[in-house]
Formats: structure tokens, C-alpha cells, sequence
């Protein structure tokens, strides 16, 4: 899979004229375009968030589109502006270890007692920077003003959708009354949150912190990689540039260990608090289903479908596959299905793909288990409640082997089917 590289800026142009979207914005767009004659404006003013995001991005906050957001300013151009909307927290630790630390009769504290100050911040910070329009953005300072709050206190983008009254091209109008509910909710918090921050820079100005950098970052290695990677050309060869560079199973015969060793059956079972305690901290799928849900492929409850892992005594996780349609040799719909069964249907097509990447190492299947139909893999499991699946090693030699004919008799990465998820994905232009 490659994805076509812009050569020039008249090329740019031109595809924003052809109506194409790369997943960000510009002036010459043409919605920016629609939006300046819709206005009655001169021009546009954008900024840098306004590019980075795409036509059809939605402010998380009042909901509104980008033709929505937009307003005529005062100098008759088309405003156009998001901002990135930030707790406090950062700026109120680092006030107070420059006051603490400046107060002293002598000065500890070192560059490295600030870069711990303003690491530990994030860990008390109510919410992840943000990107939101100008008007959410303003709002929050209206609001705080308006109800008087804490001037340090700021509003999630959550809250702020809660107290905006959204109107198109304008800005917002303010619900002060459900201000100073969300303010009153907060402020037991907050107090404790500041209390903490006096802490963290009171550590830090002291400096007895126990913050310690590496000479290099794990996140540092994988950046420079990526940017090398991309300097050559390889994130154009394979969506995935580092499998060019490796055999992930370099020892031959063995693709499938897998299935052939498997593993014992667990022998707990989770208790109703372990339950209640997954559903309220990590239990995003297991609220989505409703308890009478079944795997329809291992026809497991839900209850059984929990399991243990490495990092949890219990996870449950609901996982789409694009099983093989024998009838029209293509893929059938997002099927759901619990993890085991699509870590079976994965393993199953991974290993007919290392079996002819032995032959013809260019060979790749961006979803392995598109390459197993429903019923093959109804067929080769033998489900274990809050285990891992036994397989049918017999009918599973069976499905790989056709598994096998299928890469090698159809395109798959090509067919039309495919490359609509590609793009869906964003792994494909065009």
C-alpha cells in the first residue's frame, strides 16, 4: 500500500479543488471557500488547529461543525479559530515552585526540580489538553468570571457543553445558573487538587523530588525511528515500515506453536465485586452489552468471556472480524465477537500468511483474519469459560491450508471490499 506524497503546493491546491479531504483543512479549501461567501467576508483568518484538523471535525464541547463555527470579525473576515483548551494545574505548580523556591534563604532547587514540578502537574489536571472552538474556549473565561469562581479553576470541555448555549457564526450565550452548579461540584475537589499542587512544588523547591531522565526515552527512540523511516521512503513500501526490516517469527515450523501448546484452564472465578469493580474503571465493553449477550461464535456468555490477563485480574473485550464470505469470495460485515475468538481467527490467518511469506516474502493481509470464514473458525474451537480456547488441530491444519488458497488465488489487499476499509482506516488516499 502506498499512499501518493504531494509534490508541490499547486498540487495540494488542486486536490482541495478536486474535492479531495487528506484529513486536515486549509484556506483554499473548499469549505473554507464556502464559508468566506456565506459570510459576506474579505477573507479568512485560520490558525494552526484550524488546519490540523478536518473539514468535518466537531467541537467537543457545543457540537457545532466548522461552517457553524465560523463568524465575521471586525475587520470583515471569516474567524476561523480553535484553540487548545488546558487545566491550570501546569501553570499553578510552576508559580508556586518559582515562589517557594525564590523565597528561601537559599536556592536547591534545579533545572531538574522543574521539569518534575511540571511533570507531576499532569497527574493532577482534570482533564487532557483539548482542542475546542474560540467561542468554548472564551466562554469558560466568561463563566468563571460571571459566577466567580476561583480565577485558577478551569472548566472541562465536557462542563463547558453543559452551561453554552450554542448559536451558528455567533458566540455562545452563557447559562450562569449551570456555571455555578458545575462550580459547586467541583470546589471540594479543587481544594484538594491545590493542596497537592502546593505539595508537588513544595518538593520540588525543596529539591528532595524523585524524578530521574533517561539519556534516552523510550518515546525518543520511536520518534527518531519513525522520522527515519519516513526520510526513506518506507512508510510508502508497508503500513507497518518495521516488518520490512524483520521476521517478527524468525524460527521456521513453528507458526503453529500457537495452538499446539496450549495453555491450562483457569481455575478462578471472578467474584461480583471484581465484576463491579471492572464495569466502573475499565469496563467500556462490558457496559455496551447487556448481560444476556453471547459471543456468537463460541456462543459463551458474557460472563464467561471474562479473563484473566497480565496487567488485570479480569478483562472482558468485545473485537470485530472480517470473516471470509465463501459465497462472494469476499469479506462479510464487522462481525463481534469475544477476544479469544478473535485472537483464534487472527492466529489462524497469520499463520497461512507466514506460511507463504516463506515463498514470497512481499506477501501481506492487512486483516489476517479476513482470511478465515465464520464457520471454519466456529468449527476449530473448543471454548473454555474465562480461558483461552482449545483448537481442533486437525481442522485447523484444514482452515489454514484454504486459508493459504485464498492468498495466493485472490487479491486480497486489492479488492474493492478491502480498500474501502483501507480508507475508512485511513490507510489509503483516494
Amino acid at each position: 500500500m502506498s499512499i501518493d506524497k504531494f509534490g508541490s503546493l499547486e498540487e495540494l491546491k488542486q486536490f482541495f479543488s478536486n474535492g479531495g479531504n487528506p484529513w486536515f483543512d486549509a484556506e483554499f479549501s473548499p469549505q473554507t471557500h464556502k464559508i468566506v461567501e456565506a459570510l459576506g467576508a474579505k477573507g479568512a483568518h485560520l490558525n494552526k488547529w484550524w488546519v490540523r484538523t478536518s473539514m468535518d471535525w466537531e467541537c467537543p464541547s457545543c457540537k457545532r461543525k466548522k461552517p457553524q463555527i465560523a463568524k465575521l470579525d471586525s475587520r470583515g473576515y471569516a474567524s476561523c479559530q480553535l484553540h487548545e483548551h488546558h487545566d491550570h494545574m501546569k501553570d499553578i505548580v510552576r508559580r508556586l515552585f518559582e515562589e517557594i523556591s525564590s523565597s528561601k534563604k537559599q536556592v536547591v532547587a534545579t533545572e531538574l526540580a522543574e521539569r518534575f514540578a511540571i511533570r507531576t502537574s499532569f497527574a493532577i489536571s482534570a482533564y487532557d489538553n483539548t482542542v475546542i472552538c474560540a467561542d468554548c474556549n472564551k466562554a469558560d473565561g466568561l463563566a468563571k468570571l460571571k459566577i466567580k469562581a476561583h480565577p485558577d479553576f478551569s472548566f472541562s470541555p465536557a462542563e463547558i457543553g453543559r452551561f453554552v448555549k450554542p448559536r451558528n457564526n455567533q458566540e455562545h450565550e452563557i447559562d450562569a445558573e449551570i456555571a455555578s452548579v458545575i462550580w459547586r461540584e467541583n470546589i471540594d475537589v479543587f481544594d484538594k487538587r491545590m493542596k497537592l499542587a502546593k505539595y508537588i512544588a513544595d518538593q520540588a523547591a525543596s529539591d528532595t523530588h524523585w524524578y530521574q531522565p533517561s539519556n534516552s526515552s523510550a518515546k525518543e527512540v520511536e520518534r527518531a525511528a519513525t522520522y527515519r523511516f519516513n526520510l526513506r521512503g518506507l512508510n510508502s513500501l508497508h503500513y507497518d515500515p518495521e516488518k520490512l526490516l524483520y521476521n517478527s517469527m524468525p524460527f521456521k515450523g513453528n507458526h503453529s506453536s500457537w495452538r499446539l501448546k496450549p495453555k491450562q484452564q483457569t481455575k478462578d472465578k471472578p467474584t461480583a465485586g471484581q465484576i463491579a469493580h471492572l464495569s466502573q474503571t475499565r469496563g467500556r465493553s462490558w457496559t455496551r452489552y447487556d448481560n444476556n449477550w453471547k459471543c456468537p461464535c463460541c456462543e459463551r456468555s458474557k460472563y464467561d468471556c471474562l479473563k484473566p490477563s497480565k496487567n488485570n485480574p479480569w478483562v472482558f473485550e468485545v473485537k470485530s472480524i472480517l470473516a471470509h464470505n465463501t459465497e462472494s469470495d469476499s469479506f462479510a460485515d464487522d462481525i463481534k465477537v469475544c477476544n479469544e475468538c478473535f485472537n483464534a481467527a487472527n492466529h489462524l490467518g497469520r499463520e497461512a500468511i507466514e506460511e507463504v511469506k516463506e515463498e514470497d516474502p512481499t506477501i501481506d493481509v492487512y486483516f489476517p483474519h479476513s482470511l478465515i470464514a465464520f464457520e471454519e473458525l466456529k468449527s476449530v474451537i473448543v471454548a473454555r469459560p474465562h480461558s483461552s480456547h482449545l483448537i481442533n488441530n486437525e481442522l485447523a491444519e484444514e482452515a489454514v491450508k484454504t486459508a493459504i488458497e485464498r492468498i495466493v488465488d485472490e487479491n486480497y489487499n486489492n479488492s474493492p471490499k478491502h480498500k474501502a476499509i483501507l480508507r475508512e482506516k485511513h490507510l489509503l488516499q483516494g
